[in-house]
Order: C-alpha cells, then sequence, then structure tokens
C-alpha cells in the first residue's frame, strides 16, 4: 500500500513539473493555454458533438454513453482560415 501511495505521489510530481516546464518553455502554449468550447450540438438524449479550441489546436469529438471518440484534430489557424472562407 505504502509503495503504491509513493508511486501515485512521484507521478503526480512529475505531472506537475511537466505541465509547468511546457507553459513556461513552449511558446504555442504561452499564448493559448486555455480550453474553449467553440460549438456543441446533441445528437441524441446522450450523444454530443463538441467542437473545442485546446492550446494551440481545435479538436472535434463525440462523446457517447459509451465513450467519445475523436472525429478530427486541426490547428488553430488553419481552423480560423476555414471559417473566414465563407
Amino acid at each position: 500500500m505504502i509503495r503504491a501511495v509513493a508511486a501515485l505521489i512521484v507521478m503526480s510530481l512529475g505531472a506537475l513539473f511537466l505541465v509547468k516546464y511546457m507553459k513556461k518553455y513552449n511558446p504555442a502554449m504561452k499564448s493559448t493555454s486555455a480550453v474553449e468550447i467553440l460549438s456543441s450540438l446533441h445528437l441524441t438524449s446522450r450523444d454530443i458533438f463538441f467542437v473545442v479550441h485546446c492550446g494551440p489546436e481545435v479538436v472535434s469529438f463525440v462523446l457517447t454513453q459509451s465513450g467519445a471518440c475523436v472525429i478530427g484534430r486541426w490547428s488553430y489557424e488553419e481552423w480560423l482560415k476555414t471559417e473566414n472562407k465563407d
């Protein structure tokens, strides 16, 4: 039991360090570190389609009762270019 708790603590500290390091040294993560829901659509009473701006990427996925399925990923700049074509 003690080994399991110690392993969880070490992994938590490693993850915390990794997140702090990525924000500090990755320029793409500095300016766009927030998560923003761009669009959502209820497909059925339990299935929802999301388009999310997550860091430097835009991700679309479907949440269902049995799990999640990623539909596509784009860079935010590419997403803006396709949005402005209309």
